[in-house]
């Protein structure tokens, strides 16, 4: 008796109603779309909420580990509202999220000793991410059309 490892792949981790992230923006359906939503603000909630945690721990007399908790915290509370009402407006709000990682990393904020090949795989990382940001940003236009 064996694992059926295709049905559980089907089952866990490619659902074409509950994880469509192949499939095209326009193709969604509306269920679709909450689900990728929910998905992608859940994910970003949970990482926001350790950067804040990770800056609140770097210091209190820090200007930098301020601005950085702010707004992280400001990034848990967009995607917080991105995942309960699905709108444009805070999933726009979080595209600005890899962008603010690779700027910190560039200023050496985060990890002064990255160089090389983990500096190029953070920055195609980032970019990946900042791509499906934009797809995001088109669901949830999709979902509310005229905002």
């Amino acid at each position: 008796m064996g694992l059926d490892w295709p049905g559980l792949v089907r089952k866990y981790v490619w659902d074409e109603e509950r994880t469509p992230y192949l499939v095209a923006s326009a193709h969604l359906t509306p269920r679709q779309i909450r689900s990728e939503l929910f998905a992608y603000a859940f994910l970003l909630a949970m990482l926001a909420a350790l950067a804040t945690v990770a800056a609140m721990a770097r210091g209190r007399g820090d200007a930098v580990a301020l601005v950085g908790m702010v707004y992280a915290a400001s990034v848990l509370v967009a995607a917080v509202s991105l995942g309960v009402t699905g709108r444009p407006a805070p999933a726009l709000y979080c595209v600005t999220a890899p962008l603010a990682a690779v700027a910190a990393a560039a200023l050496r904020v985060v990890r002064a000793d990255m160089q090389g090949t983990e500096w190029v795989m953070f920055v195609a990382f980032a970019v990946l991410w900042i791509g499906y940001s934009v797809r995001i940003v088109r669901i949830a236009r999709r979902l509310h059309p005229g905002e």
